[in-house]
């Protein structure tokens, strides 16, 4: 229960930081509570879809994909302004890559079908992002909302 609220609480700061698309689909009150409601229903979904053992693999996959991808950004972008050693960084990626690499080989031997559904939703969620940020960037450039 307290995940969930964590992760409602969090997908509220991002949307209050225009960081990610928000939309009230009819519901009265606040982002919070509407974050909340995504929040729930998701996990149901994810429940209903999938066994605890898959969707913990799910997660897996998302959170090295995640921990790589901010450990590149921090090293492309971020490094020399907040002191972080490039070395660590890269040591960092690396492990993540082989942890994702063998859980990867792993789960292909025993349940394939999670390692495609993981890439199938990696890849809408980049293809997403993209496209949001590309627009959300414009719109920064521009000075609209």
């Amino acid at each position: 229960l307290a995940s969930v609220f964590a992760v409602s609480r969090m997908l509220t700061m991002l949307t209050d930081m225009e960081m990610i698309p928000h939309s009230h689909f009819g519901m009265p009150g606040p982002i919070r509570e509407h974050t909340l409601v995504y929040t729930v229903v998701i996990a149901g979904v994810l429940t209903v879809l999938f066994d605890l053992s898959r969707i913990a693999s799910l997660g897996v996959f998302f959170y090295l994909v995640m921990d790589i991808l901010i450990h590149w950004g921090v090293f492309r972008r971020l490094r020399h302004e907040i002191g972080a050693r490039g070395s660590m960084l890269i040591a960092a990626i690396a492990l993540d890559m082989l942890v994702l690499g063998v859980f990867g080989a792993m789960k292909l031997q025993s349940d394939p079908l999670i390692v495609v559904i993981a890439l199938a939703a990696i890849a809408v969620v980049f293809a997403y992002e993209r496209v949001f940020l590309s627009r959300w960037t414009a719109e920064r450039e521009h000075g609209g909302h």
